[in-house]
């Protein structure tokens, strides 16, 4: 009976740390998912009245919107910023730069090009 209870705990111990090794794959996986899908932009960071943030590129003047932590808030008044994200679709269906990192390069931007 002692021996049978031992095999019980061993049983239980492994099948423990089999569950752990999984759910920490797991997590891994979609950490390396995500990573394939981000890519980062740089430009001018600014604000508009509505509250939406863009990033407009310096060379081609192309605008697009941005959304993400608070921190964009900081950089708003026409930063040039790295910004590192994933395009994703927003509620009405526009196609909007979702941002995970931000990496400040200066607090002025030169105007697009023409």
């Amino acid at each position: 009976m002692r021996h049978l209870g031992t095999l019980l705990m061993v049983g239980l111990l492994v099948s423990g740390i089999s569950l752990n090794v999984f759910g920490q794959a797991e997590r891994e996986k979609n950490q390396r998912d995500r990573l394939k899908d981000e890519t980062t932009m740089t430009g001018c960071l600014s604000k508009d009245n509505s509250g939406t943030y863009t990033l407009t590129d310096e060379t081609t003047g192309v605008k697009t919107t941005v959304t993400g932590p608070s921190d964009l808030e900081k950089h708003s008044a026409n930063h040039k910023v790295a910004l590192t994200g994933a395009t994703k679709t927003d509620a009405s269906g526009k196609s909007v730069f979702e941002v995970s990192t931000i990496k400040h390069i200066s607090a002025s931007c030169k105007t697009p090009s023409k």
